[in-house]
């Protein structure tokens, strides 16, 4: 039988395409992989974050353990696995610092007795509990199977047999000013009891830790190895068992558990993320990923990180909706400047990209096509050249992506072609329109050129403006271009504007 994982159907390198790192800053999706990955601690996330799936069934099989780990009695005892396993790999991590031999085996065991207990805290609390994803339905089976073996009893058993050992050793410990004298105990009492007894009720109402939780530190004083040197000669067959039992089990750690571990990290870094934002009325939802185009329908959809940048604030950002159906690919959105348009051509790549990686997206319902691609062309404001190398490097972009672009590319172009003059800016997008049309890929243009929204198969969106000229709704709908677009641009290229006008009317 294969090994159980809950990120990959069928083995991790199948079939991922990796982004380019323009794109991901086009989208802003830096700072949302940012997030992400700070509250998984682990580099993985990230990459994780950087591989989406280029097959729907691959897909469908994240989106459903994202289904499981929505009931609460599962989403509760997996973190507490995963977050019991990063503890115990921790304290693993440290051991090869601890110098003193007994010490160093006193905490090997301390760590494999907690292992043990987290796996079997694991298989009890999965056992019963209504699953229906392929991936946690295997890691179950493989959970139980691996509990019942001898390897693991053998484990379980022999921690149990040495820790009861070592517990039964009684001693006392007499303190003089200059001297220390350790002797066998012989009906003293035992202040130890006497101490835990006394300060039980300060420890009343403090949260319970879990099967993984390691109350040793690795920084032990030299006192105390002078005092375990001494019980090591007083009680030389405990401390013996103990020393050669820590040296059997080795590398106790199961690879298949482990690695499990680590991969519930990339779902519970994303889970936290949308608590976050949950709790301040922020939607997501699992979306339908279809192979190859097959309508989509997005609705309730925002920019994701513009809500992780306005977090706190009093406003959330504001959510849209946008389908295609039929032969509809492309999408035009026009509209005044500073009225959503780049957000929501992020908020677009965002939930088209989020999706290819079997993640809920930042939307109320969402449909959409699995790209093999997302190509950005995003005016870059910050490159200090003259106006023929600007187009004429942005043209050999995009021809660059047109030669790759197939029915299952997403194409997204913001304020492309800005640095020419009109007729020749319009000029190459109807060229380039055309040639994304012809190769059936989806495409997504903000422009101030409305005359391209009136093209075949082109549905036009605008972006809204309020009763006052000054006002932006940020809503953008679908509706056929208003021609206040290129007046708004070329209000704002001769100063024009309206707060310009108001500002020279007020000197």
């Amino acid at each position: 039988m294969r090994p159980p994982s809950v990120l990959w159907r069928e083995g991790e390198h199948a079939t991922t395409a990796q982004p380019g790192s323009a794109m991901i800053s086009d989208l802003n999706l830096d700072r949302v992989f940012a997030e992400i990955a700070a509250s998984g601690g682990s580099d993985s996330v990230d990459r994780l974050l950087r591989a989406p799936l280029l097959n729907s069934e691959d897909v469908e099989y994240r989106r459903e353990v994202f289904e499981d780990l929505s009931a609460p009695e599962v989403r509760a005892q997996l973190e507490t696995f995963s977050r019991s396993m990063g503890n115990i790999r921790r304290h693993l991590s440290a051991l090869s610092a601890v110098r003193h031999p007994i010490v160093r085996s006193r905490l090997h065991l301390d760590f494999a007795s907690a292992y043990c207990r987290t796996a079997l805290s694991l298989q009890r609390g999965l056992d019963g509990v209504a699953l229906a994803s392929r991936g946690l339905r295997s890691w179950r089976a493989y959970v139980n199977a691996y509990v019942a073996g001898a390897e693991f009893e053998g484990l379980t058993s022999g921690c149990a047999d040495v820790l009861a050992g070592l517990g039964e050793i009684r001693y006392s410990m007499r303190i003089d000013e200059h001297r220390m004298v350790i002797e066998e105990a012989s009906g003293a009492t035992d202040y130890a009891a006497e101490v835990e007894r006394l300060f039980q009720p300060f420890a009343a109402g403090r949260a319970a830790g879990g099967p993984g939780d390691i109350r040793r530190s690795t920084d032990v004083h030299p006192v105390e190895e002078r005092v375990l040197d001494e019980l090591a000669q007083l009680f030389p067959l405990p401390f013996r068992r103990m020393m050669e039992y820590s040296d059997s089990c080795g590398d106790f750690l199961d690879p298949v558990i482990e690695r499990v571990a680590d991969e519930f990290q990339f779902y519970f870094s994303y889970l936290q993320l949308i608590d976050k934002l949950s709790d301040r009325g922020l939607e997501f939802c699992l979306p339908e990923v279809t192979d190859s185009f097959d309508g989509i329908r997005v609705e309730g959809a925002y920019d994701l990180a513009l809500a992780l940048k306005s977090f706190g604030e009093a406003e959330l950002p504001v959510a849209n909706d946008y389908h295609l159906s039929g032969d509809e690919r492309i999408v035009v959105v026009t509209g005044p400047n500073q009225g959503g348009k780049s957000t929501f051509a992020r908020m677009f790549g965002q939930v088209t990209y989020l999706a290819s990686l079997g993640c809920p997206v930042p939307a109320r319902y969402a449909r959409t096509m699995l790209a093999d691609g997302i190509w950005t062309h995003f005016e870059r404001r910050e490159q200090s050249i003259d106006a023929a190398g600007k187009l004429e490097g942005e043209l050999t972009a995009i021809n660059e992506t047109l030669e790759h672009a197939t029915d299952r590319t997403v194409i997204i172009l913001n304020e492309s072609f800005s640095s020419t003059a009109t007729v020749d800016a319009r000029h190459i997008g109807e060229k380039v329109l055309r040639k994304i049309s012809g190769r059936k890929s989806i495409a997504l243009f903000v422009t101030f050129l409305d005359e391209l929204s009136g093209l075949d198969g082109v549905v036009s969106m605008v972006a809204g403006v309020g009763a006052e000229p000054t006002l932006r709704t940020f809503k953008v709908e679908r509706k056929p271009a208003d021609g206040r677009a290129y007046a708004v641009a070329l209000a704002d290229q001769f100063d024009l504007s309206y707060d310009a006008v108001v500002r020279r009317v007020a000197r």
